[in-house]
C-alpha cells in the first residue's frame, strides 16, 4: 500500500539591489501562490533598503499575514553572501532561492513540492522549474515588449550557426573528470521530471539540509557571476538535480545596480578560475579546461562586441584580463586567494 508524502514547507529567500519595484512583483506573485510558503526572507543591499522594507511590510505582509516576512539589511553586498545569510534564517525543509526579477506562477511551488514530497528517501538535492518568456501577471504582453518579456535568449540566423559551432551555452567546465551522474529515482517516474546538470539562479530550489552543507561561496562579491552554477554543481555531487517541467517561472532580467561590461566580463571569466583553484579535484586538468573554453568565448564575445557596435571591445577586453590573471589566480593557495580576491574584485569595481 503506497505511503502518503509527508507535507514539507518552503521558504523563499531573495537577495535584492537596488530594484524595489520589481522586488515588489516578485513577492506579491510568490506570496498569492496556491500553496504558499511558510516564509518570505528579504535580504537587501541597498543604501535604502528600509523605505522598501517599510514597504513591503505595511502592504504585502499585511495581506498575506500566515506568512513570516523577514526584511533585512545585508551583512555584505553579494550575492552568495546575501543568499547565504537568508538560508540561516529560513526553518523549512526546502528553499526557494530566485531572483527579485523573477516571476513564478501561481503553482510553480506546488509543482515543485510535489517532487520533493515524492522523494521521500532524499535522493533529489534540488529541483528547478522551467523558464517561460511571458510573465504569469501579464500573459498578453506584446511581442515588442522587451520590458515585459523574459530573457530568452534571440539570436540570427548566423549568430544561431556561429554559436552551436562554437558551443557558446557550454561555458560551465566541471570541477571533476565529469558531470556528476545520477539515476531519476523510482519514486519520481511518474512525475513530469528530467535530470539536468546544474542550476540557475534566477529559478533554483534546494534542500535546507543541502543549503547549509553547501553554502554559496562567499569570495564571489558584487558581481557574484556562476554562485549559482557552483553551488548547484557541489550539492550534486550528494543527490540529483532535476526540473519539474510543470513549473514556471519568468525571467524578466530588470536593470538596476549594473557594472559595466568590462568589469561584467572580467569578473564573469575570473570568478569559474578562483571557483576551480578552491574545488577541482585536479588543478592542471582545469587550467587546460578553462583556457580551451575561455578561447571560445572570446570568439563569441568580439561577435557579440562587434555586432552591438561597441568597438571598444569591452567584452574582449574583460575576458583578456581574465587571461593574463590565471597563473596568478591558480599560483596561490586557497587560502591566500581568499585574502586576494576580494581586493581584485574591489579595485575592478572601483575603477569603473
Amino acid at each position: 500500500m503506497p505511503i502518503d508524502p509527508v507535507p514539507l514547507h518552503w521558504s523563499l529567500v531573495i537577495a535584492t539591489y537596488q530594484r524595489q519595484q520589481i522586488l515588489q512583483r516578485c513577492l506579491r506573485l510568490a506570496a498569492g501562490h496556491t500553496r504558499p510558503p511558510r516564509q518570505i526572507i528579504i535580504v537587501d543591499a541597498s543604501p535604502d533598503w528600509q523605505r522598501s522594507r517599510d514597504a513591503v511590510l505595511s502592504t504585502l505582509a499585511a495581506e498575506h499575514a500566515e506568512i513570516a516576512w523577514i526584511y533585512v539589511p545585508a551583512e555584505r553586498r553579494s550575492a552568495a553572501a546575501q543568499r547565504n545569510q537568508g538560508i540561516r534564517l529560513a526553518d523549512a525543509e526546502i528553499i526557494f532561492l530566485i531572483d527579485d526579477d523573477s516571476l513564478m506562477y501561481p503553482d510553480c511551488a506546488a509543482q515543485i513540492m510535489r517532487v520533493y514530497e515524492a522523494d521521500a528517501g532524499g535522493a533529489v538535492a534540488g529541483v528547478s522549474p522551467v523558464h517561460v518568456p511571458l510573465p504569469p501577471d501579464r500573459p498578453q504582453a506584446a511581442a515588442g515588449d522587451a520590458a515585459e518579456r523574459g530573457t530568452t535568449k534571440r539570436h540570427g540566423r548566423l549568430m544561431r550557426f556561429v554559436r552551436r559551432l562554437l558551443a557558446a551555452d557550454d561555458i560551465f567546465v566541471p570541477y571533476d573528470e565529469d558531470f556528476p551522474r545520477h539515476a531519476l529515482p523510482p519514486a519520481l517516474a511518474q512525475l513530469p521530471v528530467t535530470l539536468r546538470p546544474l542550476m540557475v539562479g534566477s529559478g533554483m530550489t534546494l534542500r535546507r539540509e543541502v543549503c547549509l552543507r553547501e553554502p554559496f561561496e562567499e569570495i564571489l562579491g558584487y558581481y557574484a557571476y556562476g554562485e549559482d552554477s557552483d553551488a548547484g554543481y557541489r550539492a550534486s555531487r550528494g543527490g540529483a538535480l532535476v526540473t519539474a517541467l510543470s513549473a514556471r517561472v519568468c525571467h524578466i532580467g530588470a536593470g538596476g545596480g549594473r557594472l559595466d561590461r568590462f568589469v561584467v566580463a572580467a569578473l564573469g571569466a575570473l570568478n569559474p578560475l578562483v571557483l576551480h583553484r578552491l574545488y577541482s579535484t585536479d588543478l592542471n586538468r582545469s587550467r587546460r579546461r578553462l583556457r580551451r573554453m575561455m578561447a571560445r568565448r572570446m570568439l563569441i564575445l568580439l561577435g557579440k562586441d562587434l555586432s552591438q557596435g561597441r568597438f571598444a571591445l569591452p567584452n574582449v577586453r574583460g575576458m583578456l584580463y581574465a587571461w593574463r590573471r590565471m597563473d596568478e589566480v591558480f599560483a596561490r593557495s586557497p587560502e591566500e586567494l581568499r585574502v586576494w580576491y576580494p581586493q581584485v574584485q574591489k579595485d575592478l569595481v572601483d575603477q569603473s
